[in-house]
């Protein structure tokens, strides 16, 4: 008898060992918190493009709930703060530009001590942070996996989060039925938007509803420039005066006009390739080891790192092209000063020739920045600067040296 005591037993933690793991992994769920400003190109497409797709791979099925406000929620708008419940990952919607969405933001700020990484979109699932649109797509899928097979992500500790979840309520709005009195299995015929539930009340269970839609918060041009106001005003200053540059020195070369530039002209020429080879090379480091860049009072160049524009054809480096080529300028300004008759003459056209094309590459990334992404590089228009000064300073010798070739 002691002996089938001890085997059941036995049985039954075996089992209970076997089981009770999934069981739990079934029950798990990650959460997290989105932090994004209707303004910001890059939120836009981290909410349109990675998150619907990540909800979709780790959901089998999602409701939406969110904050109601005192004004109506129009059906073209989105609410200020919406949550996707999905039964294995849910994910909070806050605009940051908001009274309430505000406050949360700067209580998350608080809470983690990020006072150094201000900015969206921002991502926080558990005590990790995310930012930008490169690093959520990438990291995130693979924390929530790693989450789920772990029993789960709750909220982290926020203070005023408990209470503002507390108060989501089902989208679309519902309204209680005409006895007044609804039963939690029960779909309530809809309402108008923003009204909460009386206490009274039972409350209401989250619509089942497809991926929610974010496209009604296309941002405009203005919005883009708003969102980094100094930074894209001084982006605009030095695209027009690339423009202006570009088109005076073109003329001087077609014209042949200018005098033959003065040695102590020229040696500005290396000058400003070691200054474009010291900014072009940490832009590289940037761009490639995913550091944060140091920015300074004016611009936002994190977000324009973190952008598509920042890697060409989704291969190379700008900050890479762009080394390469001071690397380029400052040996050709070698070689044409070693008076080595047509191959410095060919040095001569060839500095001319790649830093026309810089300031012409110049001229486009620096009119994304205020127009396409919103944000401004500080770095990138002190490269911009440079390579147009040496495309300046470059125009006095090149006609002669053509000629001679």
């Amino acid at each position: 008898m002691k002996r089938f005591l001890i085997c059941s037993l036995l049985v039954f933690a075996i089992a209970f060992a076997v089981l009770v793991p999934p069981a739990a992994a079934q029950d798990s769920v990650v959460k997290a918190i989105l932090f994004y400003l209707p303004t910001c190109p890059h939120c836009h497409i981290v909410m349109t493009e990675h998150l619907p797709v990540i909800l979709e791979i780790f959901n089998t099925q999602i409701e939406w709930v969110y904050l109601p406000t005192e004004e109506p929620v129009e059906p073209d708008q989105v609410p200020p703060v919406i949550m996707a419940m999905g039964d294995k990952l849910q994910i909070l919607y806050v605009d940051a530009s908001t009274t309430a969405g505000g406050e949360l933001y700067w209580f998350t700020i608080e809470y983690f001590d990020a006072h150094d990484r201000t900015g969206v979109p921002y991502l926080i699932v558990g005590e990790t942070m995310l930012y930008g649109s490169v690093d959520i797509p990438q990291q995130f899928p693979g924390i929530v996996e790693q989450g789920l097979a772990q029993g789960g992500i709750d909220w982290p500790d926020i203070p005023g989060l408990e209470e503002l979840l507390s108060q989501l309520v089902p989208y679309p709005p519902a309204e209680p039925t005409v006895e007044e009195t609804v039963t939690p299995t029960e779909l309530p015929e809809a309402s108008t938007p923003g009204e909460t539930m009386s206490a009274t009340k039972p409350p209401l269970a989250p619509t089942p509803s497809p991926i929610f839609t974010f496209d009604g918060q296309q941002t405009t041009v203005v919005d883009r420039i708003k969102n980094d106001l100094v930074g894209n005003i001084l982006s605009i200053v030095v695209l027009i005066g690339l423009i202006v540059t570009f088109i005076i020195t073109s003329i001087r070369v077609f014209q042949q006009s200018a005098p033959r530039t003065s040695d102590q002209r020229s040696v500005l020429i290396p000058i400003l390739a070691i200054v474009g080879i010291l900014v072009a090379g940490y832009l590289t480091f940037v761009e490639t080891s995913g550091a944060e860049a140091v920015c300074g009072p004016v611009g936002d160049c994190n977000t324009v790192q973190q952008s598509k524009y920042a890697v060409l054809f989704g291969v190379l480096p700008v900050g890479l092209l762009g080394l390469i080529g001071y690397f380029l300028i400052f040996g050709a300004w070698v070689v044409a000063r070693l008076d080595m008759d047509r191959l410095s003459d060919f040095a001569s056209v060839a500095i001319f020739g790649m830093t026309a094309f810089g300031t012409l590459f110049s001229i486009y990334l620096t009119f994304l920045e205020p127009f396409v992404i919103g944000a401004t590089c500080a770095w990138c228009l002190t490269s911009a600067i440079v390579t147009a000064a040496i495309f300046w300073f470059s125009a006095d010798p090149m006609p002669e040296a053509l000629e001679r070739l």
